[in-house]
């Protein structure tokens, strides 16, 4: 009998080559759109889960409190493992990751070899115990148990040492240390939230293994808990801890909490000073899901359309069938068939587009998805689920439809645009229509609030500004010789040394108000030299910027702050705060502001402007040196910049940095979301618009013969297209009027992320809406058209 059925549905498929083609191609971009998206997503999900104790690791969190305001941290002081290990009995390990200097590039010499590593990090030797990394040599009991010890993954020993084994090799990693190879691990997988291409000993940095402290929270923290230890219990253990070893409640400005290992990855959007650079966005995994489910209904939706159009020819097959006695399950057995063998062949082309598309979406969603990740028994399960799920809802209502009604009514009855089966249709056509205006409603405003932060001022310009990596100089006159040098440059404006740039952090400090010094807020700070204004085009409110040459004796720390500064320390006017002393901003030296500066943004547009200051307090290093250059020829300015910088600084790489190009990559999430919801909104279009197709021309064919009497009776052209058009025209219309509200109420939940963000404007609806009426008139119309210019001779002899 399936054989029977499958000769059937197969002949059913060559008799209407239009239809099947039109089923075949847009049920393929379904599926291929669905399944690159599932893809994605399943990456995103499995992040840190493949590790054995993934269940039983958590990261500890700082909540810190500043002026009534919080701020969640993923750094702890570096007191909290060991003393929780020691204390709470349910904390079986712990281990401490610290980013080199805090994110700054590690200059590596290895040899006569010079290289620039971002993903250096100091670890405990307790790392083995908790995560599953596979040393492939070296002991991990061991490898990093001593101090000026390092351990580099696979793929960073063979670019350092090619063949040679690099046990007891010695790198030089700046002017600070030399540390022994005493292990190589496999190269940590995409989906491990810890990026470390190189990782040295914890005990290596002295003051950070030596000097602990619960004051500052800079340490990545994990604890090893036992198994199906209570969260909620150790969290009130570490709060008790806390307040014991902080008993004066206004010294104790934080609160601990435990983040589990598996939510890291994906529900850290409100936490800052994490390490990895593998972050994930849930909201962005939200989104394309919904978009995978979104087109794949429209897919699936454009079958059962195309299908009950169908039907009406099909109304004399199965009242025949009916009458020699075939039964209802029989009847839906049949068409179940003809939509499976359909899917099915749709489903390997999709596979075939799959491969094709896969490396155009990895460029798009800044993936390294491959075809081994298609090809996985996860997604051999979600593949049988998707098709089951297709062939269920597409074949769902052309099967119980037809099968339904009595062998006379099948014979007799035709179908018009006003039976159930003509109303069904046209409520597919505006589900699927409603779903594609969203989507692209939704990508105007993406790419308008992405347009809105790339145009807007941020307070200081940071075009043509390069931070250049001065870390690896031996000593200052290196630097110094290298800054003299870059000034003698034509194309050199002027040049800063600085601790960091803007966008790039600072050290997080407290300072108290002016009229109650209980009460402090958090300020973000930047050792800088004194020309640091004039590189960045800062504007001047009151005051000066700090002085070019400090006097050694001088023991009072200046300070340049911005408008935020000046109000929350309760001035009226930066001219007030001018001369104004901070006691606490630096422990027990004095502050002095001497500037005050327009309010710049220097953190992504997700944050409000905060307090920030600029001081020449040496409890910071300057890593940076900020050069502004001016230039059409950029290229060849940077290639001084680097022959300079080899002259003044042998031994290091030259690294550096462009501001603005930076402020870019933090809106890289955003950015790669609206590529890939631009992209298959315009295929959830273009296959809604397969349906549309099809339907004008099953239209225009059932109405063959009306149409031939109109033009015999006088009827143009154009009115003829037109009295096939209206009905669809106001379908569409309908599908925007249900479309605007949704996508409106969408893009005000994603907008309510940026603290900076557009207002929706009444004509990007509008435009929508016409783009999708003329969409919609463009694919109708050509057949509606092609039905007109039909001779109405031929037309009259159509039965």
């Amino acid at each position: 009998m399936i054989k029977n059925y499958l000769k059937i549905a197969w002949r059913s498929l060559l008799k209407s080559k239009l239809f099947t083609a039109l089923n075949l191609l847009g049920l393929a971009l379904g599926l291929t759109v669905s399944l690159l998206l599932m893809l994605y997503v399943k990456d995103e999900l499995s992040f840190d889960k493949y590790h054995s104790k993934a269940k039983d690791i958590y990261r500890v969190g700082v909540t810190a409190t500043f002026d009534g305001k919080s701020q969640k941290w993923a750094n702890a002081p570096n007191i909290v493992g060991p003393t929780m290990k020691d204390e709470i009995p349910e904390v079986i390990e712990q281990t401490r990751i610290l980013w080199n200097d805090f994110g700054q590039t590690a200059f590596v010499n290895a040899g006569d070899k010079k290289f620039a590593e971002k993903r250096l990090y100091w670890v405990d030797g307790t790392i083995f115990e908790l995560f599953d990394i596979k040393l492939l040599q070296g002991n991990p009991k061991v490898a990093l148990q001593d101090p000026n010890k390092v351990i580099l993954s696979q793929s960073t020993a063979r670019k350092y040492f090619g063949d040679e084994n690099p046990i007891g090799k010695v790198l030089k990693v700046g002017s600070k240390y030399s540390l022994e190879v005493s292990g190589v691990y496999e190269d940590l997988p995409h989906n491990f939230s810890l990026d470390a291409d190189l990782m040295g000993s914890f005990n290596s940095v002295e003051w950070a293994a030596k000097r602990l402290y619960w004051s500052n929270s800079s340490y990545e923290t994990y604890l090893l808990m036992t198994p199906n230890a209570s969260q909620q219990k150790v969290e009130a253990q570490m709060t008790k801890i806390l307040e014991k070893n902080i008993p004066n409640k206004e010294d104790r400005w934080f609160s601990l909490w435990l983040q589990p290992l598996t939510d890291i990855h994906l529900k850290s959007g409100d936490i800052s000073n994490s390490n990895t650079t593998r972050k994930g966005d849930a909201s962005q995994v939200k989104i394309l899901l919904i978009l995978a489910l979104v087109v794949l209904v429209i897919a699936c939706i454009n079958y059962m359309n195309l299908a009950t159009a169908r039907s009406q020819k099909r109304f004399k097959e199965v009242g025949i069938n009916k009458t020699i006695g075939a039964t209802n399950r029989q009847l839906i057995g049949r068409f179940y068939t003809e939509t499976t063998l359909t899917i099915f062949l749709a489903l390997l082309l999709s596979l075939s587009f799959l491969i094709l598309a896969l490396p155009v979406f990895n460029q798009l969603a800044g993936k390294n998805l491959s075809i081994a990740n298609i090809f996985t028994p996860e997604v051999g399960i979600g593949l049988l689920l998707v098709f089951a799920f297709v062939t269920f809802v597409s074949g769902s209502y052309p099967a119980f439809y037809l099968s339904s009604f009595a062998p006379k009514s099948l014979l007799q009855t035709s179908i018009t645009k006003k039976s159930g089966a003509g109303f069904f249709r046209q409520s597919l056509v505006v589900i699927q229509f409603s779903a594609s205006i969203v989507l692209i409603i939704c990508t105007f405003i993406f790419f308008q609030q992405l347009k809105f932060i790339q145009n807007k001022k941020l307070g200081y310009n940071p075009e043509q500004v390069v931070a250049v990596m001065t870390s690896g100089a031996e000593n200052k006159e290196q630097i110094d010789g290298l800054i003299n040098s870059y000034k003698a440059l034509s194309n050199v404006v002027e040049t800063s040394r600085a601790q960091t740039y803007l966008g790039f952090g600072g050290s997080g400090r407290s300072m108290s108000k002016a009229d109650n010094p209980k009460e402090s807020f958090a300020v973000t700070t930047n050792r800088v030299t004194g020309d640091f204004a004039k590189v960045l085009d800062l504007k001047f409110l009151a005051g000066k910027t700090l002085p070019l040459i400090k006097d050694e004796k001088d023991t009072t720390v200046q300070i340049v702050v911005n408008e935020t500064t000046v109000k929350l320390l309760g001035y009226r006017t930066p001219q007030q705060a001018i001369g104004k002393f901070s006691d606490n901003l630096f422990w027990n030296r004095k502050a002095e502001i001497v500037g005050v500066v327009r309010d710049f943004h220097y953190n992504s547009f997700h944050q409000p402007i905060g307090s920030y200051a600029f001081h020449n307090c040496d409890t910071e290093g300057r890593p940076y040196l900020l050069v502004k250059v001016n230039t059409s020829d950029l290229g060849q300015t940077m290639r001084q910049l680097e022959a300079t910088f080899k002259k003044s600084i042998p031994a290091s790489a030259f690294e550096y940095v462009f501001l603005d190009q930076f402020l870019d990559t933090l809106y890289r999430a955003e950015t790669q979301t609206a590529n890939v919801v631009l992209l298959f909104s315009g295929l959830a279009i273009l296959i809604a618009c397969l349906g549309l197709f099809g339907l004008a021309a099953y239209t225009a064919e059932q109405r063959t013969k009306e149409i031939g009497i109109r033009k015999v009776l006088g009827a143009s052209v154009a009115g003829i297209t037109t009295l096939i058009s209206k009905d669809f025209l106001k379908l569409i219309i309908i599908s925007v009027l249900i479309a605007s509200p949704l996508a409106w109420y969408f893009m005000e939940e994603w907008l309510k992320g940026f603290a900076y963000q557009v207002t929706i404007q009444w004509w990007v609806f509008v435009i929508t809406g016409l783009i999708a009426v003329l969409i919609a008139l463009l694919t109708v119309s050509s057949q509606a058209i092609r039905a007109a210019l039909v001779n109405p001779v031929k037309s009259l002899k159509t039965e």
